[in-house]
């Protein structure tokens, strides 16, 4: 089991694309981010703040910056994918970028020559990562094939990347182009109306099922316990399936729909704040129960030394310290803590105890109960807590024996 474990996880992290995908999602965070705390300021439910805003004329702008940061995700990710797929190939990232950016556009349906914006958000993310994928291979294999524009050695060097890109940067754009028109007269009028029936709406749905985030996180704990940095293997996946999901309920938070009415209950954000609370494998809940519990002074120590990295979601100090890779006994707990927090928190959410999150990503190093306050006010901060001593409940039994037999020794 191991052996296939590792062989899978080594699979997905070295393949180009997937990383591509990943990292080119990862750069855009500080972007999204921006447009995040933008939409947090502007709905804040403080009537002093929300007064004091709307008087000075800023709710406007924080409106503005959301939208051209969380609304525009699909042109960033085009252009961020497009390059970091370039660097895997050794190529500079800047023309293959641009480049993706306009295959995205051009594939985008059109009325009367305008782009419907509508594309730029997350309902078009799938298609800017086809474009990205396929137009930067394409530019990359006409480049390595020499399908380019012989300059003499004379001519500068930034003169002759200039025309030794410009033949397959022709070739790619014109071949978007031409597939754009053939499809125009397919029953769906676009390749990006075609994505999204086919690809994007199924995958959606997919994502919005509690199970289905459930496996994730099993998997994720899963390679976690032998080794493999599993968050690392899964995040593709979680931003791919779950930052769609987030840009849809940011935009209907700034539409001023009701928190009972919002589209979503699952998202990224939703993952950083509930599954696995303080860290893979919840440890949190652990270093609550060595702090208070614990008897050796092995474990004591360590979790007096990793709680405060523990608060902002930096565990490797008591997975590594303890250790709870590959330690059969703390596996059962290592592995569904996670697990349980998440069914927990959708449970809460869904029979209304908790408010839907307002679609903010907090993101990595945000101390724990600060990111679930701005996901969605104090009572997602209680949950994470009641979540937290839940986790502990679990990690108990199993913590005493390691915990007994340390003391033992000690002793």
């Amino acid at each position: 089991m191991e052996e296939k474990l590792l062989y899978f996880a080594g699979k997905v992290q070295n393949n180009r694309y997937i990383n591509a995908i990943s990292q080119g999602l990862m750069a855009m965070f500080p972007i999204l981010l921006l447009g995040s705390f933008a939409l947090l300021f502007a709905v804040l439910p403080i009537e002093i703040w929300s007064a004091f805003i709307t008087q000075i004329g800023l709710t406007p702008y924080l409106f503005a910056i959301q939208g051209l940061t969380v609304n525009a995700v699909s042109l960033y990710a085009a252009f961020s994918i497009a390059y970091k797929l370039a660097e895997s190939f050794d190529e500079d990232g800047l023309i293959p970028g641009a480049l993706s950016v306009f295959s995205f556009l051009i594939l985008t349906p059109l009325t009367d020559g305008a782009i419907d914006q509508s594309w730029l958000s997350a309902q078009g993310l799938f298609v800017a990562i086809i474009a990205a994928l396929l137009s930067t291979r394409l530019y990359i294999l006409l480049k390595q094939n020499n399908v380019t524009i012989k300059m003499p050695d004379s001519v500068p060097g930034f003169v002759q990347n200039t025309f030794t890109s410009l033949v397959p940067v022709v070739i790619v754009g014109l071949g978007s182009m031409v597939i754009s028109w053939l499809f125009s007269f397919t029953t769906y009028g676009s390749l990006a109306d075609l994505v999204y029936s086919l690809v994007a709406e199924p995958l959606l749905g997919l994502s919005g099922n509690v199970w289905s985030l459930v496996v994730i996180v099993l998997v994720q704990m899963v390679l976690w316990f032998f080794g493999v940095h599993g968050s690392l293997v899964v995040s593709t996946f979680i931003q791919t399936l779950y930052v769609p999901l987030d840009v849809n309920q940011q935009a209907a938070v700034a539409g001023g729909t009701a928190n009972s009415d919002l589209p979503n209950i699952l998202g990224q954000g939703f993952y950083s704040v509930f599954s696995g609370i303080g860290g893979a494998g919840g440890t949190l809940s652990l270093l609550l129960v060595i702090l208070i519990l614990g008897k050796s002074t092995q474990y004591k120590t360590l979790g007096k030394l990793s709680l405060v990295p523990g608060m902002f979601t930096v565990n490797e100090p008591v997975i590594f310290g303890f250790p709870l890779i590959m330690n059969p006994i703390m596996a059962i707990p290592f592995i569904t803590v996670p697990v349980l927090q998440t069914i927990g928190a959708y449970a809460a959410i869904a029979v209304g105890l908790v408010p839907k999150l307002n679609g903010v990503n907090p993101g990595f190093g945000l101390p724990v109960f600060v990111n679930g306050f701005m996901t969605g006010g104090w009572r997602v901060s209680l949950l994470q807590l009641v979540l937290v001593l839940l986790g502990a409940l679990v990690y108990y039994p199993f913590f005493r024996i390691a915990d007994k037999k340390a003391f033992s020794d000690e002793q």
